[in-house]
């Protein structure tokens, strides 16, 4: 089995939604191997995305190694979310886990396991790209290793930290843009179609039904991310599922439909910071680096969401 499933890592700024995607990151063993889960400043500061990560994972019954990263962007101040709350999971405690973190940090993780890999290492981004960056600057050859990389971030259309820039890119634009012009094959799924995975009120009451520890603990999450908007306000977004859609897309890409472009990162615009800037003319004349989302079947998605839960 080994051989046929992804060989994974997960890099996550754990807030709310990364918590969500790291819960049904363990539901998917048939399709993944994930050889550890990196840590990165972005939704909170790195101490609570590390300790919430390792938290979550190790109440679940897991053993796979937590791995800390880079604590602040390559250039920029670091620009924390608010709706997360001040630890990243809102009035949600989790028990502490048993076990600490990896020896290794984040960046010579990545660098291990895809020396180790042989090629077949793919990467799962939900946060800022500062650990992936990092890990291609001091490690030259490790564009050639990694197969693929998957990013919850950017958009073809809009943002949400400015006009056009989205939060995960906005907070490092700069490691973004290395990222993006690394040669890797990477997949986009943004947020013009992360926001289309809002939780319908029947999504919620099946994962009341469910008897399983997965599932109490997302219920617990879901349901600070449905009450949050009574705590910070009207402007804040229910249970959207931007971080567990990036994951659905690379065990069942046919959730959503892409699109062949180039894109480059916008490092410094005031209104710009972060865009994902699709040469829709062929300006650039360069070939496609991103397969972009820019459809998705939200119905099929939470179909899969309440699936995957079912099978804790």
């Amino acid at each position: 089995m080994d051989t046929e499933r992804i060989t994974l890592i997960m890099d996550v700024d754990t807030g709310t939604d990364d918590a969500i995607a790291l819960i049904w990151s363990t539901l998917c063993k048939d399709k993944l191997d994930i050889k550890a889960y990196t840590t990165v400043a972005g939704n909170v500061p790195l101490t609570f995305t590390s300790v919430n990560t390792l938290n979550i994972i190790d109440t679940l019954g897991e053993s796979t190694p937590v791995a800390v990263g880079q604590d602040k962007p390559l250039k920029k101040e670091l620009k924390c979310a608010v709706c997360h709350g001040e630890t990243g999971l809102g009035d949600v405690k989790i028990q502490k886990a048993t076990r600490g973190f990896s020896e290794l940090d984040a960046v010579d993780t990545i660098y291990n396991e895809a020396k180790k890999a042989g090629g077949k290492l793919q990467m799962l981004t939900v946060g800022p790209q500062t650990n992936l960056a990092v890990a291609l600057t001091k490690y030259p050859d490790l564009k050639d290793m990694i197969a693929h990389v998957t990013v919850m971030g950017g958009a073809v259309h809009g943002g949400n930290m400015c006009l056009a820039g989205e939060f995960n890119m906005f907070v490092d634009p700069d490691a973004a843009k290395i990222v993006f012009n690394s040669g890797i094959p990477i997949t986009m799924v943004g947020l013009d179609v992360t926001l289309k995975t809002e939780m319908p009120i029947s999504a919620y009451e099946q994962v009341k039904k469910i008897d399983n520890a997965h599932a109490k603990m997302a219920l617990e999450i879901f349901h600070f991310m449905v009450n949050r908007t009574e705590m910070f306000g009207d402007d804040f977004e229910g249970p959207i599922m931007h971080d567990a859609l990036a994951l659905a897309v690379l065990v069942n890409p046919s959730l959503v439909k892409t699109k062949k472009c180039y894109i480059d990162i916008e490092t410094e615009g005031v209104l710009t910071r972060g865009m994902t800037v699709v040469d829709y003319n062929n300006v650039a004349k360069k070939a496609p680096n991103v397969e972009a989302a820019i459809e998705v079947d939200a119905e099929a998605f939470w179909q899969w969401m309440i699936d995957k839960l079912k099978t804790a």
